[in-house]
């Protein structure tokens, strides 16, 4: 018995230890509720920001909200994308023959005109090649013409071998000459040397380039547009670009495939462009928009009036002092407008802002606000 009622003493605390733990819990579950209250506040609902920016509730409960019409906008649709920069012309240049290089006579980054000379291979050995080859030919037309003095002695076949011995010197000979000429490396066309790969005393091939050069003077971009929207697209139409800079210029298509792209499902277009920032070189980086839609009075709505329910677009139009959900059909949309084909009548009031938290039936009337809110000018970027 002694023992039974130590046990129990041991224990028994005095009440204030008891106390605080279950306060220090309560107070925890008060915290927790609080910072979830403020949650959901913030994440929206009734009570959230979003709500109140929206507007105001009269006395019995209507909401006012800002409401828009349906009316004819200009709305374009323009398809972005991006891709490099190159320049028109370009080449990389490289040895006819294999030969030393003996000198350099232009750096990188220097402007070539056609023809200017480049570098020079060493041509002492085809040089000596096409010396003995003269000495040959000489020899063997002077035989040619002995031959022929003696003509009546000498038969007619011996005349007509030493002949064709005399064409293949002088066919040599000419080869030789020929690549006398091919260790002088000239610039195939006007422009700026990109790279240069090679010092004095190399030994440049025919698998070694020698200098890059580029025709700096105008640059172009492909574009792979998809398929259906590559059919509106036609040759001279304007193409915005913009460096990763920020700095814009233009463009004009130029060509475009005849065939379509089967694994890809596009169609390739070529941009160039004459006029262009400093900035602007071949392998750079550049964004592209060019117009593939466009419609110059569209019946139109804001693109924030507009929501989706299961993926099918819809609008709230206000009806005797009520929200009513209706189901559009849309054609073209651009960036601040989007055209509006069915669902939807001129004199309808359509709320401004379908995402307010606005449901079917609530209690609604316009507020005092801009009918035409949205911008006269439409347009709309298709991702590429």
């Amino acid at each position: 018995m002694t023992t039974t009622t130590q046990d129990v003493k041991q224990q028994s605390s005095p009440p204030s230890q008891r106390s605080a733990p279950r306060a220090a819990r309560v107070w925890l579950v008060w915290a927790t509720l609080a910072g979830a209250v403020g949650l959901a506040s913030a994440c929206g609902g009734p009570g959230s920001k979003s709500w109140a920016a929206e507007g105001k509730r009269d006395g019995d409960g209507t909401l006012k909200v800002g409401t828009v019409s349906l009316v004819p906008r200009a709305i374009e649709r323009q398809y972005a994308t991006s891709g490099t920069l190159r320049a028109r012309r370009s080449a990389d240049l490289v040895a006819s023959q294999p030969a030393l290089v003996v000198a350099l006579l232009f750096e990188e980054g220097d402007h070539v005109k056609e023809g200017d000379v480049l570098a020079r291979l060493d041509s002492r050995g085809v040089a000596l090649q096409a010396a003995a080859g003269g000495v040959q030919l000489q020899n063997l037309e002077r035989e040619l013409e002995r031959l022929k003095s003696a003509q009546g002695v000498i038969s007619k076949e011996e005349i007509d071998k030493q002949a064709y011995l005399v064409a293949e010197a002088r066919a040599a000979v000419k080869l030789q000459r020929h690549q006398i000429g091919l260790t002088v490396v000239r610039a195939p066309f006007s422009g700026t040397l990109t790279a240069r790969y090679v010092d004095v005393g190399a030994l440049a091939g025919t698998a070694t380039a020698l200098f890059a050069i580029a025709d700096l003077t105008v640059i172009e971009l492909d574009l792979h547009l998809p398929e259906r929207d590559a059919a509106t697209v036609k040759i001279d139409a304007e193409v915005e670009m913009e460096l990763v800079d920020g700095s814009r210029f233009m463009g004009k298509i130029v060509r475009r495939a005849p065939v379509v792209d089967a694994s890809t499902g596009t169609v390739k277009f070529t941009v160039r462009a004459t006029e262009f920032p400093a900035t602007a070189a071949p392998g750079g980086f550049a964004r592209a928009q060019v117009l593939v839609d466009a419609r110059p009075a569209a019946p139109s709505l804001p693109r924030s009036a507009v929501f989706e329910i299961e993926g099918a677009p819809h609008v709230y139009v206000i009806e005797e002092g009520k929200a009513r959900r209706r189901s559009v059909e849309l054609g073209i949309a651009g960036t601040d407008a989007v055209e509006i084909l069915s669902g939807v009548r001129v004199e309808d009031v359509v709320v401004a802002d379908g995402n307010a938290g606005i449901t079917e039936g609530m209690p609604l009337a316009a507020a005092t606000a801009d009918p035409n809110a949205a911008s006269s000018d439409g347009k709309a970027d298709a991702k590429g």
